[in-house]
């Protein structure tokens, strides 16, 4: 998303890290907009890609549908705000997560791709951004298969390693430990290979080959079932155990997964306001002004005015 920002375009605002605009200082109507509201509240949804927009992916298509009806509007990521969310704690439920994910973040890169003035940074168009990660998504578990094989014969079978591929892996990981040695976080040497280790295979193979097998599934996920089987309401989006946070979230009470994309740890978050003076990551371009972040509280306290301002303007 900080990246995305960059364009003034994220792609996808959580919805339970986001606050929209509803009008822009000059009286102009946003996130409550006529075109806005007839598109978003449709209930014709027939083809597996709109359900996959619609059904597993709404926050991610509102964004879209703000691009769409206000191609010069910004969409901003503010990272000084502090958020709190439930993640996933077993990896029955990251998996149904990350398959809503998959599916539903596909689906709209075709939409993105058809948005007119689609903003962008010097020669950069966030159109080919968007195109790139589309073929990067669709080509993730070839290429960790070849990975795997290209060391296997260069392990086991003593195959000649190729200069290029040396060069490109050790650019990709070589930067990414210099960057943890400059700033001194030893801790993150040992994640980054145990990332490599674990997380690598499940991202970038179990999790894309098995969101696309399932690319017909629309349930919303196994949060709820789960939730049934221990004997609580099927409509509770509750983690199985308390936060071990003592900071209560924005809403007051625990969110379950975030429903969106990679925002699920504590910290940053896309907002936008419908007073200027509160802050926003989306402001409404033009360049009808960029609004500021949302002011910090000293300790997250949920009896504090500002907060109370997020949740309600959240709940708008």
């Amino acid at each position: 998303k900080a990246f995305e920002s960059v364009f003034g375009c994220v792609t996808c605002l959580p919805g339970c890290f986001t606050m929209y605009r509803i009008i822009s200082e000059d009286d102009v109507p946003l996130i409550s907009n006529d075109d806005v509201f007839a598109q978003y509240s449709r209930n014709d949804i027939e083809s597996l890609h709109e359900k996959n927009l619609y059904h597993l992916g709404e926050d991610r298509m509102l964004t879209t549908l703000l691009l769409m009806c206000f191609p010069d509007m910004s969409l901003s990521f503010v990272p000084e705000a502090k958020c709190w969310t439930i993640v996933p704690h077993t990896f029955r439920i990251l998996l149904s997560q990350r398959r809503r994910w998959i599916n539903s973040t596909f689906h709209n890169m075709w939409e993105l791709l058809k948005v007119e003035g689609l903003c962008g940074v010097c020669c950069f168009s966030m159109k080919t951004v968007v195109a790139a990660d589309m073929i990067a998504t669709m080509v993730l578990p070839a290429s960790f298969l070849y990975a795997v094989y290209f060391v296997y014969t260069v392990i086991v079978q003593g195959t000649a390693m190729s200069e290029t591929l040396v060069v490109i892996y050790a650019v990709t990981i070589g930067c990414q430990m210099l960057v943890f040695l400059l700033r001194s976080r030893w801790d993150y040497l040992l994640w980054f290979f145990m990332y490599l280790i674990f997380g690598v295979p499940v991202f970038f193979f179990i999790l894309p080959v098995y969101s696309f097998w399932n690319m017909d599934d629309l349930s919303w996920g196994q949060t709820r079932q789960v939730a049934a089987e221990k004997g609580k309401s099927p409509g509770e989006l509750i983690s199985d155990e308390p936060a071990e946070s003592d900071e209560p979230p924005v809403s007051g009470e625990p969110s379950g997964p975030s429903d969106s994309d990679e925002q699920g740890e504590s910290g940053g978050g896309a907002l936008a306001a419908a007073d200027p003076e509160l802050g926003g990551g989306m402001t409404a371009g033009k360049k009808l002004g960029r609004s500021e972040t949302a002011p910090a509280t000293d300790d997250s306290n949920p009896d504090d005015d500002n907060v109370h301002v997020l949740t309600t303007m959240a709940a708008v």
